[in-house]
């Protein structure tokens, strides 16, 4: 009987919205040929059905109910506009994932402890095979404390809103930098305050502010941790 192919390597990165996560973790995922996921796809995917539900993305039931009928798959999105495309069965929800709407909702739905509790385990089946670049606010913590190394990006919350602003006016969106400041700064209050795997850095993890680094600088400084831990070699 052959042996079991060896796991990859599995690379969290952690930390709030707007700062940098996506464009860090495939430029990585890339430069590694790992696969990139980012786990907020699947609470985004329950705040999307919840309110195509007519739910309350406040109460416990309509969140789970909505969590419940998702059936959920990726795919390398080969056009680079998003980190993986993301299905729902056989419809794609790829644009309605990054709505205002749903930026407004995922954050009262994944703070719902029952809603955590089914996104865990399709989180860990994902990661199970590694050779990953996995993107959330509680993966180093919660979902793959095991990870072989662990990151948590920081930026002030002005930096964040003028990424978050340009990502929207790019899209083709109108939305003022001032209310996109606010609902960071709300989401972050919700993200840390929850009793139930609340956003906070690993004890373990490489800290770094990417308030003045270009994402190029802070994908080498990844792939730096990643050579001192014999993850990867030196190019």
């Amino acid at each position: 009987m052959s042996a079991p192919a060896a796991r990859g390597p599995i690379v969290t990165i952690d930390g709030p919205a707007a700062v940098g996560k996506t464009t860090v973790g495939r430029m990585l995922a890339e430069s590694l040929g790992y696969l990139c996921l980012d786990s907020g796809l699947f609470y985004r995917a329950v705040a999307l059905a919840t309110v195509r539900a007519d739910g309350d993305p406040d109460r416990a039931d309509d969140a789970l109910a909505a969590a419940r009928s998702l059936r959920l798959r990726f795919a390398a999105d080969p056009s680079g506009k998003f980190a993986a495309r993301t299905f729902d069965g056989d419809c794609e929800i790829s644009e309605a994932l990054v709505s205002p709407e749903v930026d407004r909702t995922v954050s009262l739905v994944s703070r719902i402890p029952e809603v955590r509790a089914a996104m865990l385990e399709p989180q860990r089946e994902a990661l199970r095979e590694g050779g990953i670049v996995a993107l959330g606010r509680d993966i180093g913590t919660v979902v793959c404390p095991e990870a072989d190394l662990k990151v948590y990006l920081d930026a002030s919350p002005d930096v964040r809103a003028k990424r978050r602003w340009k990502e929207r006016r790019d899209a083709g969106g109108e939305m003022d930098i001032a209310d996109i400041r606010e609902n960071l700064l709300a989401r972050d209050r919700i993200d840390s305050q929850r009793s139930i795997a609340p956003l906070r850095a690993a004890s373990d993890a490489v800290i770094i502010s990417t308030d003045a680094c270009a994402p190029t600088e802070v994908v080498e400084a990844i792939r730096a941790s990643m050579t001192e831990r014999g993850l990867i070699h030196a190019a």
